[in-house]
């Protein structure tokens, strides 16, 4: 029905009930600084369906349409809320889910300001965390379903994250595997040994320009991948370029470029 209707990534999540339990009481509904209905929706799903599409040619013979929504792919991304309100009813609100800062697994502010992820779900990372803390009888505390021990829990660890700067707790937590982690500006997430390590950001040569910097592919093959050759491109630029290859002469590229059926 809405196969017509315009829309954007904050569109499609709302439609999709994402946005409903993904915001803080005090704030209102959270608009996602990454693209999640776009990319992690749309366009991956996308290459999946394509994928597979493809192998069942390959066995087959028979080639098929693949159809894609990012409403839809949005709306499969309910994996654990989706789950327990089609089994069980529980409808999924703001900050009352294990995951969306209705438990313990949160965000923390330090003295000075910054932040660190709190994942310690499981009891065996729980222990470590809290003997970091300086608070090893909390630990118990994060098995309890109940809301109102959740936000006590909540507020302790807020007490003690509030104690020192983000360089300490930083030092504090290095060497532990507590899920754990400092949250990082993209700056600072570019310069990080995993980033560096996993080669997340690549460089493109430019003829007669400065190499451009940006992110590389994030997949990784035993055999490699190509050297990145190309940056973006104005608008049009390969235009002629392409259609010359696909055989249009010079004359039928200017018409169509008269035309504005091309730029």
């Amino acid at each position: 029905p809405y196969k017509d209707r315009a829309g954007h990534d904050i569109s499609y999540l709302a439609l999709a009930g994402i946005a409903s339990y993904t915001w803080r009481r005090d704030t209102g509904p959270l608009p996602l600084g990454i693209q999640a209905a776009d990319i992690a929706g749309g366009s991956l799903h996308g290459v999946i369906g394509l994928l597979a599409a493809v192998i069942q040619r390959q066995v087959t013979g028979q080639g098929q349409q693949v159809d894609i929504s990012m409403t839809d792919c949005a709306f499969s991304l309910h994996g654990m809320a989706g789950a327990g309100y089609l089994a069980a009813g529980v409808e999924p609100a703001m900050e009352n889910q294990a995951l969306n800062g209705g438990s313990f697994y949160d965000y923390y502010r330090t003295r000075d300001g910054r932040w660190f992820s709190v994942g310690s779900l499981e009891p065996q990372f729980m222990q470590q965390f809290c003997a970091a803390i300086g608070r090893p009888e909390l630990a118990a505390r994060g098995l309890s379903q109940k809301p109102e021990d959740q936000q006590a829990l909540k507020r302790e660890i807020e007490i003690e994250f509030e104690k020192r700067d983000f360089a300490e707790w930083s030092q504090v937590f290095a060497g532990l595997d507590a899920c754990v982690e400092p949250m990082l500006n993209l700056s600072e997430a570019v310069e990080h040994p995993q980033i560096k390590a996993r080669d997340l950001v690549t460089v493109v040569p430019r003829a007669g320009n400065a190499p451009q910097a940006q992110i590389a592919c994030p997949i990784k093959f035993s055999n490699g991948l190509p050297a990145p050759r190309h940056i973006g491109a104005t608008l049009g630029a390969h235009t002629a370029e392409v259609l010359a290859e696909l055989g249009y002469s010079a004359e039928q590229i200017a018409q169509l470029k008269a035309a504005k059926v091309v730029a």
